[in-house]
Formats: C-alpha cells, structure tokens, sequence
C-alpha cells in the first residue's frame, strides 16, 4: 500500500493593513472637501462629481462621505460654502486695509468664473432646498464694506446702508452673470482673457466713481 505524501501547506502572507488615520470630523470634512474639489479642477462639472470617485480620491469610504455631508447635494453645498468663505475672507480683510479698488472685483468675478456659478446653477436645479449660510456671508460682507465706507467718507457724511447693500448685490449678481454669459456675449475667441479683464477693470473703475461721489455728498 502506497504510502501518502505529506502535503506542506504554503504559507500565504497578508497584505498588511492600512493604518487608520483618525481624524476630527472638521479636519475629516477638510479632507473629503479637498479630494472634491481636486476633482472638480480636472473639469466636468458638478453634476460629474460622483461619491465613490470622491471617496478614492480621499482614500475614504463612501458611507464616511454621506455621514460628513448627506448626499452628493450636501458635498457641493459644502463646496460652494468654503468658496464663499474664502471669498468673504479675502473681500474683508480688503476693506479692513481700506483698498476698494479692483483687487475685490478681481477677486469675486473670479471666484464665479472659477466654478462658484456652475456649481450655484446646479444646486438651484437639485430638489434640495438652499442652505442658510450664503445670505449671512453676504451680510457679513454688506457690513465690512459699509463700514469701510464710513471711514472714507467726508465729515458729516453717513453711507446709507441699503444702497452699500445694492453695490454688493450689483458687484454680485455681475460676476455670476458674467460667469455664465460673458464669454458668448463677448465673442472674442482668443482675445477672451483680455477683454474680461477689460471689462472687469472698467467695472472697478465705475464702482469707484459713484463711491467716491457719494463718500462726499450731503
């Protein structure tokens, strides 16, 4: 009887694990947030943006996406939220320095262009309802540029309030358009850059005169 020949198991080698990073939910949020707006730069849009291109990119897993931000909806939300953050940073640390000049015109149209308007467009059309945060950061900036117009006034000068509000509206309202529009209404194919700024720089220019004119009208 043939004897059976004993059988030496290989030993298979694990593949060691990932360690975890533990992370707090602002700084996990951060992250998520950063990997999606990686995304977004290489193009294609919000509606493009997909959760578990997301979660590979952040090297997190899908579920962690929807606890952080509930759905796709709630991410770009976020998304437009940290924009508008930004944006207000900057615009108020501007007027703190008292410099209204073009930098703050540059700095909003571009942040529209950049994909702050597509991603508001694509948001208005989801069935989600709009979040708070945007009109309290429009206040927050309504209220640095009004008080920056108090102290460029003349003596015995006081800006209205409702009309600072009716320039951020203005200066608002013509970065989204012109984000979305400018470029076939200008039709200026390889000129385009040029006269964007052009137009941005006349805007700047504008906005001065009529805040300067009322800086010292009684």
């Amino acid at each position: 009887m043939p004897t059976k020949k004993a059988v030496v198991g290989k030993t298979t080698q694990k593949a060691p694990k990932k360690k975890r990073i533990r992370r707090t939910p602002e700084d996990a949020q951060a992250h998520i947030l950063d990997a999606a707006e990686a995304i977004l730069a290489k193009g294609g849009g919000p509606a493009a943006l997909r959760l578990q291109d997301v979660a590979h990119q952040a090297g997190v897993s899908h579920p962690t996406i929807l606890h952080h931000f509930g759905s796709r909806e709630g991410l770009v939300r976020a998304i437009n939220k940290r924009g508008f953050e930004k944006l207000t940073g900057a615009a108020t640390e501007q007027m703190a320095s008292m410099r209204p000049g073009n930098e703050g015109v540059r700095a909003t149209f571009a942040a529209y262009r950049e994909g702050l308007a597509q991603r508001t467009i694509w948001l208005m059309q989801s069935k989600e309802p709009p979040a708070a945060e945007r009109p309290e950061l429009f206040e927050k900036v309504v209220e640095s540029f009004h008080q920056m117009r108090r102290r460029l006034a003349a003596p015995g000068v006081e800006p209205d309030l409702a009309d600072t509000r009716a320039v951020i509206h203005l200066t608002t309202v013509a970065a989204f358009g012109d984000a979305l529009i400018g470029p076939r209404l200008r039709n200026a194919g390889p000129k385009e850059a040029e006269q964007r700024e052009a137009f941005e720089r006349w805007y700047g220019e504008l906005l001065e005169m009529y805040l300067t004119a009322k800086a010292v009208k009684k």
